[in-house]
């Protein structure tokens, strides 16, 4: 009831003030002023609804007929005095009615937004809940999975061992299929899990030099490049980025080891690190004279569960590295694609934003393998670098 009488009280209010304003102007103006009146109705209607907006129009009119004895009073004088009133009422009419509605649309819209607000809140609590449940389920997938499929792999293991020799062939085979199976199975499981990580994981970007990360990788893979023979060079003619040092390596060891993974078992692996300007970006490749890859199935290998045979044709298996690389690079804010001639070799290239170059190159911008694993980290070009 009060905001009521509030509403009708802005009506009055409004109408007295045209009423007031327009005797004063009189001093300047022959005639009324309509336009106060229909600016009193508007207001009264914007705040009030239609009930306020039609007392400030019936007032108007018994104003301007009780004082239609006094021409300075009254809009309702001159030549065509009740014709200026008549066509106040309609002016009003029709001001009141499209505010009205303005103001009707306006409320609900606020109403809708709130809905939206709280539809918003309610989605976000049930999306932070599937968080928390795909959490706890990875660390099932962690412990609970991975103890059992540990202890087939163990008892697998010893079977062979201990009593290979009284197994006849065909269940030695069946034996090692399942060690192999469970061994698997716990790599699919790992990968999962790092995949997950990365929904999770809060990428700080910062300047990265890409010399220190591709030695540490590098360094990683010593053993298996020493393995298969591979002829790995570094080719760095830019090596400052902004992205996040973990998620740079995670790229760098994931492509290495699809290089020499899927290597053309005809030929020894050769592969270069390299990197070039693409201003505003820094494009960093991996080069391998691999197996190559179909065109049909470019757009595939970056999915998850995506991997490629030794025949070059996707298959389903714990391919997940890929899918790590797009996701990590896509985090820092790069694209990442793959340029591929099948059985002469791939390109796998991810474009990140340059940094500002502070400091020269620690490797040459052509080095061999034996030269980047032999400059020391903290050498004279590299003099300030933490």
């Amino acid at each position: 009831m009060s905001s009521r009488i509030r509403t009708y009280g802005i009506a009055v209010v409004a109408t007295s003030l045209a009423w007031l304003v327009d005797v004063l102007l009189q001093e300047r103006f022959t005639e009324s002023s309509g336009g106060l009146y229909v600016a009193a109705a508007l207001v009264s209607t914007w705040f009030g609804g239609v009930g306020p907006g039609l007392l400030a129009i019936v007032l108007t009119i018994l104003l301007n007929l009780v004082f239609f004895d006094h021409p300075d009073l009254s809009m309702a004088v001159g030549a065509h005095g009740f014709e200026r009133l008549i066509l106040f009422s309609g002016v009003a009419l029709v001001v009141s009615g499209l505010a009205e509605r303005i103001r009707r649309n306006q409320k609900q819209l606020h109403d809708l937004n709130l809905e939206l607000e709280e539809k918003v809140r309610k989605r976000t609590a049930a999306l932070d809940e599937s968080n928390r449940q795909l959490e706890a389920f990875c660390y099932t997938l962690a412990h609970d999975l991975r103890a059992p499929l540990r202890s087939i792999q163990g008892f697998a293991d010893l079977l062979i061992t201990d009593h290979g020799s009284e197994l006849d062939p065909d269940a030695r085979r069946g034996t090692e299929r399942i060690r192999n199976s469970a061994e698997r199975m716990g790599r699919l499981i790992l990968d999962l899990l790092a995949y997950t990580e990365l929904s999770r994981s809060d990428f700080q970007k910062q300047t990265v030099d890409l010399d220190r990360i591709t030695r540490k990788v590098l360094l990683m893979f010593a053993d298996e490049i020493a393995r298969t023979g591979a002829e790995v060079s570094v080719e760095l003619t830019a090596t400052q980025v902004l992205a996040d040092r973990s998620g740079i390596e995670r790229v760098l060891i994931n492509l290495m080891a699809n290089a020499l993974k899927f290597a053309d078992p005809n030929r020894p692996p050769q592969i270069q690190i390299s990197s070039e300007r693409k201003p505003p970006k820094v494009r960093i490749s991996v080069t391998d004279n691999g197996i190559g890859i179909d065109p049909r199935y470019r757009d595939r290998i970056f999915g998850v569960f995506q991997r490629l045979s030794s025949g070059g044709s996707p298959s389903v298996g714990t391919g997940i590295g890929l899918a790590i690389v797009k996701r990590s690079v896509e985090k820092m804010g790069g694209t990442v694609g793959v340029d591929s001639t099948p059985g002469r070799g791939s390109t796998f290239w991810c474009e990140l934003f340059e940094a500002a170059q502070k400091e020269p190159a620690c490797v040459p911008p052509r080095a061999h393998l034996d030269a980047v694993l032999a400059t020391p980290v903290s050498n004279a070009a590299c003099r300030g670098n933490p």
